[in-house]
């Protein structure tokens, strides 16, 4: 996996408006009806009460759904300082300004309580850790015009096959407006764990619910590492949306034959 420099990295993200394609409006059609005919004997037998949800992360190999609690503390407290970064701009006391927007946040409340429930030496330690991310994230990232409609934490539920499988992913960051006749928007994955070589397959994941939702394939994503500075910038095109659609159905036809 090739990483480059965060430097630039939402100008590289949006890039010039003349080198953009056009919009397929018949590919999000065919992607979806593709999908459904390759899983609807795999899971014929399912309850739609009780679907397969797949995630970008998990169809990338890199599930960590069983992370320590100060791991996904410290990714909740960064993803509150990219709002915060994008939207405002400077940030004077990371570690504060963050947990306080943690704690606005009612279905985060588990999770407060257990960064208050941390020893003092367990606490100064995570305060640090957000402070080193989020100096990474004041280096590349910049505030967004508001003609770039920045999105922030974008939630994405698409049911196939009668709601027996689910593809469920959230976009840290969507950049540009609904895509008409060119491809417009880019999407901005953010990790506080070092890049893996999964890293461009969850973005192609991404990639292929936006295009699901919309009906239009993104322009770009982009993933960026607060814990190296590395970001990964790819080009969204047919090959990178076929890729991902191979990636639900083999990960579905393995998870229906471990469960045989």
């Amino acid at each position: 996996m090739e990483t480059k420099p965060t430097t630039g990295l939402i100008e590289r993200l949006r890039g010039e408006r003349s080198s953009r394609p056009s919009v397929d409006p018949t590919l999000a059609g065919g992607l979806r009806a593709w999908l459904e005919d390759d899983l609807s004997l795999l899971v014929a037998d399912l309850d739609p009460s009780e679907p397969l949800v797949l995630t970008p992360r998990s169809l990338s190999g890199d599930d960590r759904s069983a992370a320590p609690v100060g791991a996904i503390a410290r990714g909740a407290l960064v993803r509150c300082l990219i709002a915060e970064r994008l939207l405002l701009g400077d940030v004077e006391h990371p570690m504060d300004d963050a947990l306080s927007a943690l704690e606005g946040a009612p279905s985060e409340q588990a999770l407060v309580e257990a960064v208050h429930a941390l020893d003092p030496d367990a606490f100064a330690l995570l305060a640090a850790e957000v402070t080193a991310h989020d100096e990474v994230l004041g280096s590349c990232l910049s505030r967004i015009p508001s003609s770039w409609l920045p999105r922030l934490g974008v939630r994405m539920s698409i049911p196939l096959v009668g709601g027996r499988v689910v593809l469920a992913g959230t976009v840290d960051v969507i950049l540009g407006p609904p895509a008409s006749l060119v491809a417009s928007t880019c999407l901005l994955d953010v990790t506080t764990a070092p890049l893996r070589d999964g890293a461009a397959d969850r973005l192609g994941g991404l990639a292929l619910l936006e295009t699901l939702r919309t009906g239009a394939a993104p322009l770009r994503a982009a993933a960026l590492s607060t814990a190296t500075g590395d970001d990964l910038v790819i080009e969204i095109d047919d090959g990178v949306l076929v890729a991902a659609l191979r990636r639900i159905t083999s990960t579905v036809e393995r998870k229906r034959a471990d469960a045989s």
